[in-house]
């Protein structure tokens, strides 16, 4: 089975541009539009990474965050946050790492930098899902 990611965001575009993108490098993408949607997603498919805006309908992406790393179940889930209204600062930064959030990112997406990250916070590399490439299937 492929790595697991679940993106939250209530941007259409930005959702379409990463799951495209993360398909298209073999990963096993799941996406919701709001944070409670995102965090029962997460239960049910129990991701490797979740990548969240911040500023989300229903469950802030810090909410989400630290919901996740309270769970039990979930508490390794890698998190990355994502915001185009904060921008990057100390306290900003802080304030991710107290909700246990492994990174956080600017938008408008860098999709090279992303990805980067994401291998980088799941110890693997692009031929680690070579394999998976063509394995996608969301009602696995």
């Amino acid at each position: 089975m492929g790595i697991k990611i679940v993106i939250v965001d209530d941007d259409r575009t930005t959702l379409a541009i990463m799951e495209k993108t993360l398909i298209m490098k073999g990963f096993w993408v799941y996406s919701a539009r709001d944070g409670e949607e995102g965090f029962e997603l997460i239960k049910k498919e129990k991701p490797a990474l979740v990548i969240s805006d911040m500023l989300m309908p229903k469950i802030h992406g810090f909410d989400l965050c630290k919901k996740i790393k309270r769970s039990d179940e979930h508490k390794n889930t890698k998190v990355i946050l994502m915001t185009a209204v904060y921008k990057s600062n100390l306290a900003l930064k802080h304030e991710a790492k107290e909700c246990g959030a492994e990174d956080i990112m600017n938008k408008p997406l860098d999709m090279n930098l992303m990805l980067n990250k994401i291998y980088a916070i799941l110890d693997i590399s692009q031929d680690d899902l070579e394999n998976n490439k063509d394995d996608f299937d969301p009602e696995d």
